[in-house]
Order: structure tokens, then C-alpha cells, then sequence
């Protein structure tokens, strides 16, 4: 296989190797799961029994195999399976007629709302849920909940989590969600769950936006823009790392801000990437839900420019994660957290700091970027 820097000119992504030469967690190549053969092979299956086209070509098992080399292959392969299913779900909106009615938005995610909440009313607390209590400390004081990207309820307004269904086929992407949550939820607390289903509603919301702008020929300010992505790109991905790696963070650490800006930095790093990636395809299909196309339209610049524009956010978001990651030492101790607690973040903050770098490796080798394939 061709190296990543061989085949960088055949990909929009080659645009973001000079933040290899910036960005600290972006420099140093990662490696690849011992078990990546089995990872994959494992990937195909399940992409096949769940009815999921998905060419071997698309790397889903590469990207999981690098973020998480160090973990067990059935950890990797719990990721690859979520990382397959979001890209199969993100082109639903993106590449799809789907992607400009709100209405199919709202029905779609309505029905996975009702399989996260069927799944968690037959789920057991677990003993950290039951045990865990929150603390009060001077970081968490006035800490905001977790919102929509608008910063509404995280149910938008006319958007009702269980309104009766009518009869219908469940689609392979519904297929594929119902087996992974059904994998999933029952290793976690209740917690956790309620928080997956409060990043669900943020990404509903933010699907829901851009099909109305797409419908109105919109394209986002370069102020609001950020917020809107971070909500597309599926808020609950992140919090999808603990299950993978068996560890929950304690309630009080994970709404601290120190934490808040460690996820948001790793989802508003590597979304933009991928949309210095994407570019070339989504402004053939006429999208403008991209960052490169809103620094464009924001600030009058050429293609050119406004790449350069987004990779210096990039690069900013970059120091942004790597400092928050450093504060967490520090901020175990405030807490008061057990040796065993403060490692198991330490593994969720380690898998953060590596999603960039991972990430990249992937944008370059994996054929949904080629400049070949505009489709």
C-alpha cells in the first residue's frame, strides 16, 4: 500500500499537510492495531449482515484501528462499527434528497430516539450510576447542560422524541443503529445513555437547520457555522470512546469545562478537517455546509485562501484540545478521583489527543476523498 504521503495528490486532503508541520497532535504517525486484519474481516461481516454497502476501500476499520491501537481488537471493532454506521448516516442528509426536508429529518431521528429509549428502559443501572454523585466545585458552578447548536432544549421545538409511527420497513441504517445501541447501552449507566440520546437530539436539530437553509438557499455565517457543525458531525460520537474502552467519566469531571473543551476541540478539529477534505465534492453537489465554502462566502475569499483561513482555526482548535489535556492532571486531583478513575479518563483523553493524527491517516488513503470521485 502506498504511503500516506505518496498518495496525498490524489486527495483533497493532501490540503492539510502543512498542520502536520503546526500542530503537535497531528506530527507523529500513529500505529495500527495489531489485530487490524481480524477488525476488518470481523467489519465486513457485520457491514453485510446489517445490510450496509460499504466498499473496504472506505478505511472505517483503519481510522478505529489507529485512534485505538493500544485497546482490545473488540473495542477497535466497536468504534469501526460506529464510525461505518455515522458516515453511511451523515450521507443520508448530505448526498441524499432526505438531506433538504426537515420533515424526513425529524421522522428519522425520531425512530432512533425510540430504539435508545426501549433499550434503556430493559437496561440494568450499573454500580458506578447507582454510586456516583456529583461535585460541586468551583469549575462546574454555572456549568451550561448540553444543548442544541441554536442553544434551545435539546428537543427542538415541534420535535417530540416517541410520536406515534406508522407501519414500515426499517431501513439498513436503522438495521445497523438498533444492533449497535443494543450492543452498547447495556455496558453503560443511565447516565451515559440519557447523555448519547441528548448528543442524538443536538444532531436532529442541526440536520433539521441545515435542510432549511438548504431549501432556502442559506449559507451559515462564519460566527454560527462552528456550533451547527459540531452538531452534524454527531456530538455523541465522543462520548461513544468510553464504551469502546469499558470506563465511564464521573459526571462531575465530564461537565467540567476543562472536559467540555477537550470533546468540542477534537469534534471542531477533526469536522473541519474533514471539511477541508470534502470540499471539492460538496461544492460539486452544490452544499454549502462547509467551512472552507463559509470563509469563502463570509470574508470574499478564493478557494485557496479560505482553505488556508480554515486550516489556521484548525490549528488554533488543535492548541485549544492540547491545553485543555494538560489541565486534567491537576484537575483529577480537584475532584478527588480514584487512581483507577483518573486513569480511565486518562484513556479517553489519550484517544482525543489521537483522533486528529488518526483521522488525517485516513482522509488520505481512504477512497471517499479521492479528487477522482466527485460524485
Amino acid at each position: 500500500m502506498r504511503s500516506s504521503r505518496e498518495r496525498a495528490s490524489s486527495v483533497a486532503a493532501a490540503l492539510l499537510l502543512p498542520l502536520v508541520d503546526r500542530i503537535t497532535v497531528m506530527a507523529a504517525p500513529c500505529r495500527m492495531h495489531a489485530s487490524i486484519d481480524r477488525i476488518t474481516a470481523s467489519l465486513a461481516e457485520w457491514t453485510r449482515e446489517v445490510g450496509l454497502d460499504t466498499p473496504s476501500s472506505a478505511g472505517f476499520d483503519r481510522m478505529a484501528g489507529r485512534a485505538f491501537a493500544g485497546s482490545g481488537a473488540d473495542s477497535t471493532l466497536l468504534f469501526a462499527k460506529w464510525l461505518t454506521w455515522l458516515f453511511h448516516f451523515d450521507d443520508e442528509w448530505d448526498e441524499k434528497p432526505a438531506g433538504r426536508a426537515a420533515g424526513i429529518v425529524e421522522a428519522t431521528f425520531t425512530r432512533l430516539a425510540r430504539h435508545t429509549a426501549e433499550t434503556g428502559r430493559d437496561t440494568t443501572e450499573t454500580d458506578q450510576d447507582t454510586a456516583e454523585t456529583d461535585r460541586d466545585t468551583a469549575e462546574t458552578k454555572g456549568a451550561v447542560p448540553l444543548r442544541s447548536p441554536g442553544g434551545a432544549a435539546p428537543w427542538p421545538a415541534g420535535f417530540s422524541p416517541f410520536p406515534p409511527l406508522q407501519a414500515r420497513s426499517a431501513t439498513p441504517v436503522e438495521v445497523a443503529f438498533r444492533n449497535l445501541w443494543e450492543e452498547t447501552a447495556p455496558r453503560m449507566s443511565a447516565r451515559w445513555r440519557e447523555r448519547f440520546t441528548r448528543g442524538l437530539a443536538a444532531q436532529g436539530a442541526a440536520c433539521r437547520t441545515e435542510a432549511e437553509n438548504r431549501c432556502a438557499g442559506r449559507v451559515p455565517s462564519a460566527a454560527e457555522y462552528p456550533a451547527l457543525r459540531r452538531g452534524t458531525a454527531g456530538p455523541y460520537l465522543f462520548d461513544l470512546v468510553e464504551p469502546c474502552l469499558g470506563v465511564e467519566v464521573p459526571a462531575g469531571l465530564r461537565e467540567s469545562p476543562t472536559w467540555r473543551t477537550l470533546v468540542d476541540a477534537c469534534n471542531d478539529v477533526t469536522a473541519w478537517c474533514n471539511d477541508v477534505a470534502s470540499h471539492h465534492k460538496e461544492q460539486a453537489n452544490g452544499d454549502m455546509h462547509n467551512y472552507v465554502t463559509v470563509a469563502a462566502h463570509a470574508f470574499g475569499l478564493s478557494n485557496t485562501d479560505a482553505v488556508a483561513w480554515v486550516n489556521d482555526r484548525i490549528a488554533e482548535r488543535a492548541e485549544d484540545l492540547r491545553a485543555a489535556a494538560r489541565r486534567l492532571p491537576g484537575l483529577f486531583d480537584r475532584f478527588g478521583l480514584s487512581p483507577v478513575q483518573a486513569r480511565n479518563a486518562s484513556k479517553v483523553a489519550c484517544a482525543f489527543l489521537a483522533a486528529p493524527r488518526a483521522q488525517l491517516e485516513w482522509l488520505l488513503e481512504s477512497s471517499r476523498y479521492s479528487l477522482a470521485d466527485t460524485r
